[in-house]
């Protein structure tokens, strides 16, 4: 039967009619070429699957991690040499160690062929979702091929690699022998090694031995060991904990009731880990590199190594800061002092050229392992230029607005002094030098606390403030590195640049995977950040620091809601460095107890030293920049945002006028919570002129002499 042209459709061109003719023509090549793309993955793939492990072996396999400072000096090489391995059959792992390790890694390890199909698919859908490589869905074999065989960079071809890997792996291997080889060569942090290492370092006994709850502990931290460091973050080590466990019971490996008294275990009080055998020159600073490497390339980057990291870190600093801690702690001993943590970086850059977490790395008395540059803390009036910073900013106030230091009533909300006095009306700028309390509380009603917390998240404090009137004199808790980098904000002139601490990162063959370079943006103008800069410029006179650059600076020194001081800080910066210190007082339990020393007290020996020992070429200046005016009249030596000096005839200074509102009810954050004592600062007695306070005793590092009464500064900045 024949079709008319109207129903037989449109017909193929000339061209495409000829292409299966040519495809058959050129057959022979085209098998030549999928023959020879066979080859080369079954060469790639038997040639790869050599290298791995006799799981009948004690093999341990781990390149270094070589982390450099900016110089190409060697910080510490992190390697497998210095570290704890113990070699396990399966069957001496114990019933609930193996377990734990496939409730939290790979739940269907037994059904899979190397590569769980769902979980990739939901990886993939995350990766595209999210635009970056942010999910794994990696099965234990998928991991155990990454941490043996492939380079911790990030890719599609990567992930594809360690697919085909994958699945060879489970044709050559039994999947017991899988997971012993698994099990014996994941890291678990603290220089562990495998799971017999990691039971023995964190528990003193064997794997075998090891409770559900100690299983499921260790199980959860080889998913980011310096993450999980429960040394450190030990919170979030034990949710990961409580998720294995749940996964225990989902897989059957548990019983409910099992399950929940493995929840009530005190795992905590269990641990008894050992110090490592690490040689450190910055042991804090690496572990945060660490953690950025597995927050970046998964915890087998570190599990596999390879890797020489180019950081931030100026050993020649870093030598310096570690010496000004451990001696700034000895001259602060009468006032109870035993911690102290500095950081330094380069506002420009933001690179971070100094990081001391503590007084002693390997101290137990003062649980030193615990990196206090990472903890929150109250910052006390260090907080301070932020508030004033943002009413300044938007025009609220100015450098030559009086404030009222009396005693006031913000709507039930009485702070007061250290010294429980007042000073009377006074400007801004001598508020702000002189840290009393009441004119900060002042401007933050003024400014709004809500716009002054949303300024220093612009700025990079990142912790939660709670937006009572207490915050704006520090009475919410911020961390080291967040309020460096607020400082930074101030010390550039108004630009952030994030802080960063690793500038490259090649592999084992010298290749370059990664290249840092941090960009920067504007977050005040750079008028409005002078501003504050040439307030601060004048605190180390009028507190005697004794320093012998120009710097600007800010202490702060936190209460414990009944005149007790746990945290003391001091903030400074010039162009070419932005530093923050801390002291106090912290025990092995991570407690502590409070201290004499106020923020004026680690200016004058912690800070001093560093800033003193900085090299010559670090004691740069700002210039005024555009926007900066004089004012006239009597207020003619103080300078002012243009636009808001006031020169017009009769005209006065301004005053501001506190007064009632909602946004000055107390905070009932319990850590924030102000109290009738004195709250979180530090000022001088009322006087105009405040005398310097005393010297400590002639031995600093020494207790005062026998029936002598330990020195008691006076109230400071």
């Amino acid at each position: 039967m024949s079709l008319s042209p109207g129903t037989r459709g449109h017909q193929l061109p000339a061209q495409w009619r000829r292409f299966p003719n040519w495809i058959w023509a050129k057959r022979g090549w085209f098998a030549a070429g999928i023959a020879l793309v066979f080859a080369v993955a079954t060469g790639y793939v038997v040639w790869a699957v050599q290298d791995l492990p006799d799981p009948n072996q004690d093999v341990l396999v781990a390149g270094d991690v070589v982390v450099l400072d900016r110089h190409g000096k060697l910080i510490e090489d992190w390697n497998h040499e210095g570290h704890y391995h113990v070699s396990l059959r399966l069957d001496q792992m114990g019933k609930y160690a193996p377990a734990a390790t496939l409730a939290a890694e790979d739940r269907n390890f037994y059904s899979h062929g190397g590569v769980d199909i769902g979980s990739t698919l939901r990886a993939l859908w995350v990766d595209v979702t999210s635009g970056g490589l942010n999910e794994g869905g990696s099965t234990i074999t998928q991991q155990l091929v990454k941490i043996q065989l492939l380079t911790p960079q990030k890719s599609f071809e990567r992930k594809l690699h360690e697919m085909v890997l994958a699945v060879a792996l489970e044709q050559r291997f039994s999947k017991d022998q899988i997971l012993t080889m698994y099990m014996n060569r994941v890291y678990y942090g603290h220089g562990a090694y495998g799971i017999g290492a990691a039971a023995r370092t964190y528990f003193t006994k064997d794997a075998k031995d090891l409770t559900p709850a100690q299983a499921a502990f260790l199980a959860g931290l080889v998913q980011a060991p310096s993450a999980y460091n429960p040394q450190t973050h030990y919170d979030l080590a034990r949710e990961r904990e409580l998720y294995v466990l749940q996964g225990m019971v989902g897989t059957n490996a548990l019983s409910a009731a099992d399950a929940d008294k493995a929840v009530a275990e005190d795992v905590k009080s269990e641990f008894k880990i050992q110090p490592t055998a690490r040689q450190s020159k910055a042991p804090h600073f690496v572990d945060y590199v660490l953690s950025k490497l597995e927050s970046t390339f998964g915890s087998a980057a570190i599990q596999q190594g390879g890797l020489v990291v180019h950081t931030t870190l100026d050993l020649s600093l870093q030598q310096s800061a570690d010496q000004a801690v451990k001696n700034g702690v000895k001259d602060l001993a009468w006032a109870n002092v035993n911690n102290s943590a500095l950081l330094a970086a380069d506002p420009k850059t933001g690179e971070i050229m100094a990081w001391v977490g503590s007084a002693g790395y390997g101290s137990d008395k003062i649980a030193g392992q615990f990196d206090v540059v990472l903890a929150p803390r109250q910052p006390g009036s260090s907080f301070k230029p932020y508030v004033y910073e943002a009413a300044l900013r938007d025009h609220k106030i100015t450098l030559a607005t009086m404030l009222n230091d009396t005693p006031t009533d913000f709507n039930g909300y009485r702070p007061m002094d250290f010294d429980n006095g007042a000073m009377g009306k006074m400007t801004t700028r001598r508020a702000l030098v002189m840290s009393r309390n009441i004119p900060a509380v002042q401007v933050g009603q003024m400014e709004g606390m809500s716009n002054v917390i949303s300024l220093a998240r612009q700025m990079g404090i990142t912790s939660h403030l709670d937006p009572g009137l207490s915050t704006a004199i520090g009475g919410s808790d911020v961390t080291m590195l967040q309020h460096v980098q607020g400082y930074q904000v101030f010390a550039d002139q108004g630009k952030r640049v994030d802080l960063n601490v690793i500038k490259e990162i090649d592999d084992s063959t010298g290749q370059n995977i990664v290249s840092q370079k941090p960009g920067g943006a504007a977050v005040l103008s750079p008028a409005a950040a002078y501003l504050i800069t040439d307030v601060l410029k004048n605190y180390q006179n009028q507190w005697s620091f004794g320093w012998n650059r120009q710097m600007a600076s800010k202490t702060g020194t936190s209460d414990n809601g009944k005149g007790g001081i746990p945290d003391s800080w001091i903030m400074a910066y010039n162009p070419d460095i932005v530093v923050g210190v801390w002291v106090g007082n912290t025990a092995p339990d991570g407690g502590g107890g409070l201290i004499h020393a106020f923020g004026e007290s680690v200016g004058t020996t912690v800070m001093a030293r560093f800033v003193n020992a900085l090299p010559a070429g670090m004691q740069s200046w700002y210039k005024q920049p555009p926007g900066i005016v004089h004012g006239c009249g009597a207020q003619a030596q103080e300078i002012f945002l243009s636009g808001t000096q006031g020169c017009t005839p009769g005209s006065s200074t301004p005053t501001a006028k506190p007064s009632g509102s909602p946004a000055a009810t107390p905070s009932e954050t319990p850590g924030a919570t102000p109290s009738p004592l004195p709250s979180p600062s530090e000022a001088p007695s009322p006087s105009e002129a405040p005398s310097p306070p005393p010297s400590p005793p002639p031995s600093p590092a020494s207790p005062p002499p026998a029936g002598a009464i330990a020195p008691s500064p006076s109230p400071s900045p």
